[in-house]
Order: structure tokens, then C-alpha cells, then sequence
């Protein structure tokens, strides 16, 4: 039974995301209507998967605007997770194949963790732009020992950056000005 209704939420979901023609261009789901464990993928022209958009719940709002709580994006690349993409609630807007919310998001990749306040995100491009309170961790630098000018022109690979050590640099210049 659990199967059949996780099966009928999905063809349920997919009836009001996805016209034949790709658009959301009339209303198929009526408001206030609510779809509950969903998980969406999102495909390339080539069949390939790209994206699977998972959800707790998903209430219908408007023609256009479907919220989505406890959201989760995966993101894939040669049939792996890269991506993971998290927001406690957020809108996906159907004419526009973008989410977007205001409830707080969370990147979480191998080489980097990204929170903010506000994510818009372009599902068919695979990009977003992230506002307010942004913080980004990044994982495994390259950092070691700077090469010497010298031998950086000679191996013709860009110096490895490092981070600074030391005490703060002294000014030589008393930088106020007497009137």
C-alpha cells in the first residue's frame, strides 16, 4: 500500500510540473492541493539524469508558484551525487523552472559548504545566485610553499597559493596627516 501511494504521489507531482510541451502553461493541480514524499528527477534533452528535486510535502499556491518544504536538490554528474542542495521551505516557480526562497539554503559539496539566507535557483541551468548572511567553507586547497619567480616561469604551471604567516605587516609611514 505504502508503495502504491509513493508511486501515485509521483505521477500526481509529475502531472502538475511537467507539460508535454516542458512549460507549466495552464493549471493541472488544483490549489491548496497537497503532495506528500515526493521525489522529482529532472532530466537532460539526452535522457540523462541531472537533478532530482526531493520534497516532505509540496502544496500548490498558485498557477505558477508550488511551496515545497524540507526541500532537498541533488545534483549528478556521470550518475553521481556532487550536489546537494537543502532549504527547510522553498517556492518553485513553474513557468520560470527556478526555486527560490528566503528560509535559508544549504550548499554541501566535496570541495565546499555554502549557507545563506536567500537562494534563487535556475533548474535547468544548474546555477543560483545566494544573498544575505552568505558563508562558504571550502575544502581541500592547494596550499603549500610558494615556488620562487624563478622557477615559476620555468615549470610554466601557475605558483601554488599559501596562506600568510607571520605578524602583521608594519607600516613604514605615519599613515595620519599633520594639519
Amino acid at each position: 500500500m505504502k508503495l502504491f501511494r509513493n508511486v501515485f504521489n509521483l505521477c500526481f507531482l509529475s502531472l502538475f510540473l511537467i507539460t508535454p510541451n516542458g512549460q507549466a502553461d495552464s493549471p493541472s493541480l488544483p490549489l491548496g492541493a497537497v503532495v506528500k514524499n515526493f521525489s522529482l528527477p529532472q532530466r537532460n534533452t539526452n535522457g540523462k539524469l541531472q537533478a532530482t528535486i526531493h520534497g516532505e510535502e509540496a502544496i500548490a499556491v498558485s498557477v505558477n508558484r508550488i511551496e515545497i518544504r524540507k526541500m532537498k536538490i541533488e545534483l549528478f554528474d556521470n550518475d553521481q551525487i556532487t550536489t546537494v542542495i537543502l532549504s527547510p521551505r522553498c517556492d518553485l516557480w513553474k513557468l520560470d523552472n527556478r526555486l527560490s526562497t528566503k528560509n535559508g539554503a544549504e550548499v554541501d559539496r566535496k570541495d565546499l559548504k555554502l549557507t545563506s539566507q536567500i537562494m534563487d535557483w535556475e533548474i535547468d541551468n544548474r546555477k543560483g545566485i545566494f544573498r544575505e548572511n552568505v558563508r562558504m567553507v571550502l575544502y581541500n586547497l592547494p596550499l603549500g610553499k610558494q615556488t620562487s619567480h624563478k622557477e615559476s616561469h620555468q615549470s610554466h604551471q601557475p605558483p601554488t597559493p599559501s596562506l600568510r604567516t607571520g605578524n602583521i605587516p608594519l607600516l613604514h609611514h605615519d599613515i595620519e596627516t599633520k594639519p
